[in-house]
């Protein structure tokens, strides 16, 4: 099925994002509210198909998109109702709290070979729900691969930049996680529930 096709079954469609690679509509599928991602271009598809296959293997785990439907150019997901992480106004604890969801999350996604690619910058991927829970969208760069683990290591450069990881640090932790990713794994949650507990 075609996106073209599936358009007769919705109702109350409308479009909520755009990206490089495809648009992102809201709509009522069988009295569900659901998005729809949408490739752009004929030559995009693949890309939007490889976005579905890991959604797939996420299915049933609450922090990341369901997948409903999928087809030749598109697929559709429960809809998320919440809000960007960098329109979110959080005080210092709720923020490390979702840093710490967020780092479970990574480790998750590492340890099933799923590397998201975009953990870095978590502003538009991040949404903080309304029922208070985190969830990871958009996995648009991302790849099945075992040969790296990337997400943990690039969250720590997020780390980094909030002040909560020296650097130095940081670099040594990532030489460590292919050999030992649960030690750092902990290491990181230390540190972060330590600056919980410890505000500066």
């Amino acid at each position: 099925m075609r996106f073209e096709e599936l358009k007769d079954h919705l109702r109350n469609m409308e479009l909520i994002g755009k990206g490089w690679r495809s648009h992102v509509y809201r709509a009522i599928y069988k009295d569900k509210e659901v998005a729809i991602k949408v490739a752009k271009d004929r030559h995009l598809e693949k890309a939007i198909r490889k976005e579905a296959d890991i959604l797939e293997r996420l299915k049933g785990i609450k922090s990341f998109p369901q997948i409903l439907m999928r087809g030749e150019d598109f697929f559709m997901y429960e809809f998320i109702k919440g809000m960007p992480f960098e329109k979110c106004i959080l005080d210092e604890p709720k923020k490390i709290e979702i840093f710490l969801k967020t780092l479970e999350l990574a480790y998750l996604l590492d340890s099933m070979c799923i590397s998201k690619d975009e953990f870095q910058k978590l502003d538009k991927n991040l949404l903080v729900g309304e029922d208070g829970d985190i969830y990871l969208i958009d996995f648009e760069r991302g790849k099945i691969s075992c040969k790296r683990k990337t997400n943990l290591p690039q969250l720590m450069q997020l780390f980094v930049r909030e002040g909560y990881l020296p650097l130095e640090r940081a670099i040594e932790l990532g030489k460590s996680y292919k050999e030992r990713p649960k030690d750092v794994f902990h290491e990181l949650q230390k540190i972060l529930i330590e600056h919980l507990s410890n505000p500066s």
